[in-house]
């Protein structure tokens, strides 16, 4: 068996509907059945649910035993329970869910060789593009046989290192805040320890060192798979930052609903939500050029739909890639609006920095993790090699 398959800590999140259901009943001290009237009368499917969590069990227990079935030393977890000390102690994380799952368990793992390896519990529901193919989940002992022989390529997935860097006196209350956990407000912020960040650079403006113009610099220790958003945490107040593009020192000025930067592997997800054509939309562009225009076209709804699909396949890029594309949202543009002119409201780059202009903004990391992001602070997203996540690439069709 490979080394990094031996002694694996095996990430196991309570169903997230399921766990409202448990604080629900934790926070107003409701009996089981008043709990399952009470989730009844708001909707929700209670049998459900339950079937749900208990699927998710049982598929838990199974990739387990299949394990331990295999000489490996199993350690169980929840997202409560997923700590520092099980990433110390395992060679490989296991994470059982799906992206979401796979997300929260890649975001504690430090170390570019300590691999993720993700099972998705209900491939009928969820599309898991992070974890490891469909039939795997149909046939976990099968897979973990696979995984056992080498039947696989390692793969490398970039992720976004977040450098902040805020005025020293605000220092204390740049902490994070917890979205998995978080369920009846936003205050007072629910923090965890691992997530803290400690200083690393301390240095002074030019024009003094006094404490009002001392600045501090520090490295996030929770790095972005997916993608880090920047922006107002009520959504419908306007995001007003600065950006610069690949250390060219030109600040751009804006005003949006928010900045989303990406990997490769986040290209898929909301960068593409953010970006993609609808093929009504191409349809409708096609109509006006042809009929406003005189260009010659073939307006057809194939046509179109063949048009946005060639379109949307060029917002993805590969996991690896050592490249970051950034979108902003809603960009604000008017007459004296934005200044200067020129920024792309979507493109790729190496480096960016965000200096927010925000009243009550987040840094939102891989969408599990929030750190204040207001006025005067800034943060320099960037990549590095030494911290790519190491997971696999299994075949489709090597089950059959």
């Amino acid at each position: 068996m490979p080394r990094h398959v031996n002694n694996p800590v095996y990430s196991a999140p309570i169903d997230v509907s399921y766990q409202n259901a448990l604080n629900l009943y934790n926070h107003e001290q409701l009996s089981e059945q008043q709990l399952e009237r009470a989730l009844k009368k708001r909707g929700t499917n209670y049998d459900e649910l339950v079937a749900n969590h208990r699927n998710q069990k049982q598929f838990e227990m199974g990739v387990a035993c299949s394990l331990e079935a295999m000489g490996c030393e199993v350690q169980m977890a929840t997202r409560l329970s997923y700590n520092n000390d099980l990433l110390n102690w395992c060679d490989v994380v296991m994470p059982c869910g799906g992206d979401g799952t796979f997300l929260l368990a890649a975001s504690r793992v430090r170390d570019c060789n300590k691999p993720v390896i993700g099972f998705n519990s209900a491939p009928h529901r969820s599309v898991g593009r992070l974890c490891l193919p469909t039939w795997c989940s149909r046939d976990v002992p099968g897979a973990v046989a696979a995984l056992r022989e080498g039947r696989f390529r390692w793969m490398r997935r970039t992720r976004i290192r977040t450098t902040i860097r805020c005025c020293s006196q605000i220092e204390d209350s740049i902490a994070p805040l917890d979205l998995h956990t978080l369920q009846f407000s936003r205050y007072p912020a629910v923090s965890n320890e691992d997530f803290r960040f400690q200083p690393r650079v301390v240095c002074a403006e030019q024009n003094g060192s006094s404490q009002e113009t001392a600045t501090t610099m520090k490295v996030l220790p929770v790095l972005a798979l997916n993608e880090v958003f920047l922006g107002e945490s009520v959504t419908s107040r306007v995001s007003q930052m600065q950006l610069q593009i690949n250390n060219s020192g030109k600040w751009n000025h804006t005003k949006s609903s928010g900045v989303c930067v990406t990997t490769g592997t986040g290209s898929t997800s909301w960068h593409f939500s953010i970006n993609c054509l609808r093929t009504h939309s191409v349809l409708e562009l096609m109509r006006i050029l042809q009929g406003e225009f005189g260009v010659t076209l073939d307006t057809s709804l194939e046509k179109a739909r063949e048009v946005a699909e060639r379109y949307n396949q060029r917002l993805m890029f590969p996991p690896d890639s050592m490249q970051l594309a950034y979108s902003v949202r809603e960009y604000i543009t008017f007459e004296e609006w934005p200044t200067p002119r020129g920024l792309r409201v979507r493109d790729s780059a190496s480096s960016i920095r965000v200096r927010s202009h925000c009243v009550d903004a987040g840094l939102v990391i891989d969408g599990g993790i929030s750190y204040p992001f207001n006025d005067g602070t800034e943060a320099l997203l960037e990549v590095h090699p030494e911290d790519s996540l190491m997971t696999v690439h299994m075949d489709d069709q090597l089950h059959h």
